[in-house]
């Protein structure tokens, strides 16, 4: 679409200054972990209302990340100016690179579903991310990096994040979204990970909290103050990183 274009010509949805996740750009996150190497990962969550006004870009997503949080499988639900859309995402640090699934456009009220499925006999995940409304899924499989040591990398951090900073009132006006019927396997066994909420940018209130052992809730408040003009500038300073 005319507006994918645009977003991928103009915006990054990482940072460029971060040298690694949590990057500068996240607002509120909750981080899980638990012993071992994760082996699956779903969640569903309501596609958020439209923003009332365009431009913006920002995404609320979940994702798994290796131990040194360099590497990110993640299916992402950005709002790209105009529209809401679903794909999948992988974005890798060292050496830099991207990479993202076909699109599709999605509408307020409709259910998402993402899963991350490991795959031993090839060191790879595959990501599923589905509208379960209309029926519409996209598959992505991505191999595991090996390290600088030659072993394969270890994914053990599970992230949700809402990400990029704008002006308070650009946010959807609901102030919520909900990740429920969140599983995690961890080495094949279903496990509770434990879980911790922080944020990098500070905006708009915008806050994860962990309601349940699987559902994340993430709110913020349209009429806050908004971020100084500076913040909202780092979206548009370079592509360094993911470009959405």
């Amino acid at each position: 679409s005319m507006a994918s274009m645009w977003v991928f010509a103009v915006l990054s949805l990482l940072a460029i200054a971060a040298a690694q996740d949590p990057a500068e750009g996240w607002l509120g996150y909750a981080k899980g972990v638990a012993p071992g190497r994760i082996t699956y990962v779903e969640a569903k969550w309501r596609c958020g209302d439209n923003p009332p006004r365009g431009e913006a870009f920002f995404s609320p997503w979940f994702g798994i990340e290796s131990s040194d949080n360099l590497n990110l499988i993640q299916p992402v639900n950005p709002w790209t100016g105009n529209q809401w859309e679903i794909y999948n995402e992988y974005f890798q640090w060292r050496p830099e690179h991207n990479q993202n699934s076909a699109s599709h456009q999605v509408k307020p009220g409709d259910i998402l579903f993402g899963s991350v499925k490991f795959n031993p006999d090839k060191q790879s995940y595959t990501m599923v991310h589905t509208d379960l409304t209309d029926g519409w899924s996209v598959t992505t499989e991505i191999p595991v990096q090996r390290s600088a040591r030659g072993g394969y990398k270890n994914y053990t951090i599970i992230y949700f994040v809402y990400e990029k900073v704008w002006r308070c009132e650009q946010y959807p006006p609901d102030g919520q979204v909900t990740f429920y019927d969140i599983k995690a396997e961890y080495d094949n066994k279903p496990v509770t990970p434990t879980w911790t909420t922080a944020y990098v940018d500070d905006v708009c209130n915008n806050r994860a909290h962990i309601l349940n052992s699987t559902t994340i809730q993430f709110t913020w408040d349209t009429k806050a103050p908004s971020p100084p003009a500076s913040k909202i500038a780092r979206n548009f300073a370079g592509s360094r990183a993911r470009v959405l």
